[in-house]
């Protein structure tokens, strides 16, 4: 598996070394139950894996032991391992040194010392904020003949959303239009916007499946676009708050 090249002004400028970023941002793939993959050995092999848990105490992060028996044996011989994902299409990297073997309720799995850099690559023309659990929105998505909708905001920009709903829902075709749908903006208030739908895809949290649709406002008013930036920066300004940043 190779990997896109990336200059050192883009590494620096989206690297953090702040401890606190880095738990928060390997919690949110432990949530998400993300698919990671582990690269090693120049590049020439790679582990598909989910991270599991943090060990703050002994600076450890565990993740799962991968499908290959021959590519596990390998990664546990690695000096410098590359873990690299693309949660809501956004790379996400980071390096660790060896690897070892552990248990994780009663099953195999690999441990690690805790990255001490952890770079995120935001390359769209609309910077998307990722929300926490405890911040998503709920859209509401009306139905003709049918009962509204209810999905979660997985993350949001001036330019769109990413929404989730249970199992694996029927009926949303790319090029869809959503008209008047609702957002529910906690603490702002609510947007009524159309949606257009640009991609959609199954995935998997642990044993549960979701759509995901990514969608674009097919029209936003400055009034919207305002409050729209007033929630992603008071949701920003509490991450960071709650980060002692």
């Amino acid at each position: 598996m190779s990997t896109p090249s990336v200059s050192a002004e883009e590494l620096e400028k989206f690297t953090t070394t702040n401890r606190r970023e880095i738990l928060f941002y390997l919690n949110q793939l432990i949530n998400d139950g993300e698919r990671v993959s582990v690269i090693f050995d120049e590049g020439q092999e790679t582990v598909l894996t989910v991270l599991l848990d943090i060990d703050e105490a002994e600076d450890m992060l565990i993740f799962d032991w991968g499908g290959s028996e021959a590519a596990n044996r390998k990664l546990l011989r690695s000096e410098r391992n590359l873990f690299v994902c693309a949660p809501h299409g956004v790379r996400n990297q980071f390096v660790t040194g060896p690897v070892h073997e552990t248990q994780f309720k009663n099953r195999p799995a690999f441990k690690t010392r805790l990255p001490k850099s952890y770079t995120r690559l935001q390359r769209r023309e609309f910077f998307r904020l990722v929300l926490p659990i405890t911040r998503r929105p709920v859209c509401i998505v009306p139905r003709e003949g049918g009962k509204p909708l209810e999905l979660s905001v997985i993350d949001i920009s001036i330019g769109g959303v990413a929404v989730e709903l249970p199992g694996a829902e029927e009926g949303f075709e790319i090029g869809q239009l959503l008209p008047r749908a609702r957002l529910e903006l906690k603490g702002i208030g609510t947007l009524e916007v159309d949606l257009e739908v640009r991609n959609r895809a199954l995935v998997q949290h642990g044993s549960k499946q979701a759509l995901r649709l990514g969608c674009s406002f097919a029209r936003l008013g400055r009034g919207m676009e305002n409050q729209l930036q007033r929630f992603i920066t008071e949701v920003q300004r509490e991450e960071r708050a709650r980060l002692g940043l």
